[in-house]
C-alpha cells in the first residue's frame, strides 16, 4: 500500500479483524492518513488515536476536504470492538464536519468535501440525500450552494461496482444496470462504488463551478464523467510491486514452516473418515469457530453451535503428532468464503442434517462438521430419516471475574493426553434442550459458512436466512484459527513469567486471564504428584471433561485476547519487517521469529477427541 501510495484512506470493519491494536500497529507502518469521522472513544471525547476526524489536501488549486463515514450495522459484528469505541450518527458528523471545513474564517475553507464511507449501498444513498451530495441534474431543483453537507460519496463495503445514475457519463458501466438495495437511486444523488480487491477500479474527472460570493459551498459539481477499469490476468503489472511481491511470498513461504501449535495424537484428515464419521480433528476445528463471534454484540452472547460440512477441511493427510505449522494449518483451510452467522428454526436445522447425511456412505463434502449440539443419527436408515434427535449441549460459560480459578482455559480441549481408546464412553457430553423439528419457533444462532448459506451442496433450506454475521463482516476460518493460536501462545508465554501482572497489557481483563491460567498449572501440577498408573488414567479423563466444560471460556478468552493485545512478539511472521521492506531491502529475510529465541514451550498442546456429538446408532 505504501508503495501504491493513496492520498488517504479510511478504516473499515475489516481493518478490525485482528483488533484495533493491531490496525493501530498498521497505520503506524503507513506512510499515508487514515481517516474515521464517527466514531469516538469515549475515555478522550474524541476520534481514536492513530485516525484522523478529516484530512485536506489540494489538487489542481482546489482544497479538497476529505472525510470517512461507516454505518451502525457492521459495527455490530465485529469481535472485540472496544467498549470504549461509540458511534455517532453518520449525517450528524457529517453536516458537523462540512461546517468546519467550510468556514470561510476557519483553518481550512475547502471548495469541496468528499465523503468516503463503508456502508451498504442503500445507507450510502440515504447517507448521499441527508448530507445533499446530489448530482447535478438533482441540483436544477434543489439548489445546494446554501446548504451543508458532502459533494460526492466514494463507498465501500459492497463487494460490488456500483456508480449512481446521477453522473453525466461512464464508460464502461451502464448505470442503468439494476443493483440490489439500489432502488432509492433516483438519478439524484452521487456515490462511486468500486468494487473490492483491485478487480474495478474508477477514474473520473470532475467539473466544478463557482458560486456566487457568500454561499456555504465555494463550488459545486457541475459534471462528472468517469471510466470503469477492470483489472485481467493480461492487465500491466507494476516491475516494482511484482519484484517486492516476489520477495514477500518467498519469505511467507519458509514462515509457512513454522510451528503454531503441537498435538499429541495424530490430527486426521483423510478424507475417507472425516466424510463418513465424527473424527475428533474435525471436531476440535468446530469448537475453535463456535466462539469466534462471541463478543460481536449482535450475537448476543453467543452463538448455539456450528455446523459446517467436512469439505470446508482439506489437506486429506494425517498431521502429526507433534508440531503444527502455519502452512499445515492453510492447507487445511484454503477456503476464503467467509464464516457467518445464521438465524436457523429447529425444522431448518434438521432438514440441513438430513441433507449432509443423506449422500452417506458416499464420501461427499458435505456430511456434517459440528459444535455446540449433539446429533442422534441411524446411517441403516433412508435418506431424509436418518436424524433421530438433536440437541443442544449444555456449557458452563466460565468466569471473567477477577477471582482466579482452576479451568482450561487456556489449553485446547485439554492439555494432557488423554487415555488411549478413551472417546465418548469417557467424556460424554450433557444434553441440554432437545431441538424440535419444528417451523418457527426459537430461533438458533448457528455458525456456518458462507458457502453452505448460498445454497450450496444441497444446503438450499439455509439460503434466504436471516444474517446476525454475513459474508461481508465475517472472517476467514483460517484467520479465525490462527487468531486463537496466537491468543494462545501469548497466554501461554505471559502465564510463564514470575510477575506477569508487571507486564502492561493493553485490555483490562487481559491480567485476570492469565492469571486463572496459571492457577490453573499450579492446581494440576500439585494433584499430578506423585501419580500411580491408575490415578493418571483417571487424572487424564478428570482433566478432559473439565476442559469441556470450560471450553467456552478457553476459546472465548483466546480468540478475543489476540485482537487486545500485540501478538508481535508471538507470531511466527514478523510483520513489522515484511510492512517495511522494499524490493531491495534485505531484511525481509528477517520474517521468520526465530524459534530458538521464543521457545516450543509457549506452543499450545491440543488433544481433539470423539465425545459422541455425531453418534451413528447404526454403527455402534
Amino acid at each position: 500500500m505504501n508503495i501504491l501510495a493513496p492520498d488517504v484512506s479510511m478504516a473499515g470493519n475489516h481493518d478490525f479483524d485482528f483488533g484495533y491494536p493491531h490496525l493501530s500497529k498498521l497505520i503506524e507502518d503507513t506512510k499515508f492518513p487514515w481517516v474515521l469521522s464517527n466514531i469516538i472513544d469515549n475515555t478522550t471525547s474524541r476520534i481514536p488515536d492513530h485516525l484522523l476526524e478529516y484530512y485536506v489536501l489540494e489538487r489542481a488549486g482546489v482544497r479538497i476536504g476529505v472525510i470517512g463515514l461507516v454505518e451502525k450495522e457492521w459495527i455490530s459484528t465485529v469481535p472485540t470492538w472496544p467498549e470504549n469505541f461509540e458511534y455517532r450518527d453518520a449525517a450528524e458528523a457529517g453536516m458537523k464536519l462540512s461546517k468546519i471545513l467550510r468556514d470561510p474564517n476557519g483553518a481550512h475553507r475547502c471548495d469541496i468535501i468528499v465523503a468516503l464511507t463503508h456502508a451498504r449501498v442503500p445507507n450510502d444513498i440515504t447517507l448521499a440525500k441527508a448530507l445533499n451530495a446530489l448530482s447535478p441534474s438533482a441540483q436544477l431543483d434543489q439548489p445546494i450552494e446554501s446548504k451543508h453537507g458532502v459533494d460526492i460519496i466514494l463507498g465501500g463495503h459492497d463487494h460490488v461496482y456500483y456508480v449512481s445514475r446521477g453522473v453525466t457519463s461512464w464508460e464502461g458501466y451502464d448505470t442503468n444496470t439494476p443493483v440490489l438495495g439500489a432502488e432509492g437511486d433516483l438519478g439524484d444523488v452521487l456515490i462511486v462504488k468500486s468494487g473490492t480487491d483491485f478487480r474495478d477500479l474508477s477514474e473520473f474527472t470532475l467539473e466544478l463551478a463557482d458560486t456566487c460570493p457568500g454561499s456555504v459551498r465555494r463550488k459545486v459539481i457541475k459534471e462528472i464523467r468517469g471510466r470503469h477499469h477492470a483489472t485481467q490476468p493480461g492487465s500491466k503489472k507494476s516491475k516494482v510491486l511484482t519484484e517486492l511481491l516476489k520477495t514477500l511470498l518467498s519469505s511467507v513461504s519458509s514462515a509457512l514452516k513454522a510451528p503454531v501449535c503441537k498435538t499429541d495424537v495424530e490430527l486426521d484428515l483423510r478424507s475417507e473418515l472425516i466424510r463418513t464419521r465424527e473424527i475428533s480433528s474435525t471436531n476440535w476445528f468446530a469448537d475453535v469457530l463456535r466462539h469466534a463471534y462471541d463478543e460481536a454484540l449482535s450475537c448476543g452472547g453467543g452463538t448455539d453451535g456450528v455446523f459446517i460440512c467436512a469439505g470446508t477441511l482439506r489437506g486429506d493427510s494425517v498431521y502429526g503428532p507433534g508440531c503444527i505449522t502455519l502452512g499445515d494449518i492453510m492447507e487445511i483451510l484454503p477456503f476464503e468464503d467467509p464464516v457467518v452467522v445464521l438465524e436457523l428454526d429447529g425444522q431448518t436445522i434438521w432438514e440441513a442434517l438430513e441433507s449432509s447425511l443423506a449422500t452417506w456412505p458416499a464420501q461427499e463434502g458435505r456430511f456434517p462438521v459440528i459444535s455446540g449440539f449433539r446429533v442422534s443419527w441411524d446411517s441403516r436408515r433412508p435418506p431424509g430419516q436418518r436424524v433421530l434427535g438433536v440437541w443442544l449441549v449444555q456449557e458452563t460459560s466460565g468466569s471473567m471475574t477477577p477471582t482466579p480459578v482452576p479451568s482450561a482455559s487456556s489449553s485446547m480441549t485439554s492439555l494432557q493426553s488423554l487415555p488411549s481408546g478413551a472417546t465418548s464412553s469417557a467424556v460424554s457430553l450433557i444434553d441440554g434442550d432437545p431441538i424440535p423439528r419444528e417451523r418457527g419457533g426459537r430461533q438458533y444462532r448457528i455458525v456456518s459458512r458462507e458457502y453452505m448459506a448460498q445454497g450450496h451442496d444441497g444446503f438450499l433450506m439455509l439460503k434466504g436466512r436471516r444474517y446476525l454475521v454475513d459474508d461481508e463482516s465475517g472472517q476467514l476460518m483460517s484467520s479465525i484459527v490462527r487468531k486463537y493460536l496466537l491468543g494462545a501462545r501469548y497466554v501461554n508465554r505471559m502465564a510463564r513469567l514470575a510477575n506477569h501482572t508487571e507486564v502492561p497489557h493493553l485490555h483490562p481483563d487481559t491480567a485476570d486471564l492469565i492469571s486463572r491460567e496459571k492457577v490453573r498449572r499450579e492446581h494440576y501440577a500439585r494433584r499430578a504428584k506423585p501419580p500411580t498408573r491408575i490415578d493418571k488414567l483417571r487424572n487424564k479423563v478428570r482433566l478432559v471433561a473439565t476442559a469441556l466444560r470450560w471450553s467456552r471460556a478457553h476459546y472465548r478468552d483466546h480468540i478475543n485476547i489476540s485482537a487486545r493485545e500485540h501478538m508481535s512478539g508471538v507470531d511466527c511472521i514478523n510483520g513489522e519487517v515484511m510492512r517495511a521492506a522494499t524490493s531491495l531491502d534485505s531484511r525481509v529475510q528477517e520474517v521468520t521469529q526465530d524459534d530458538e529465541k521464543t521457545g516450543d514451550e509457549d506452543l499450545v498442546v491440543i488433544h481433539p477427541i470423539v465425545d459422541g456429538r455425531l453418534a451413528d446408532e447404526g454403527r455402534k
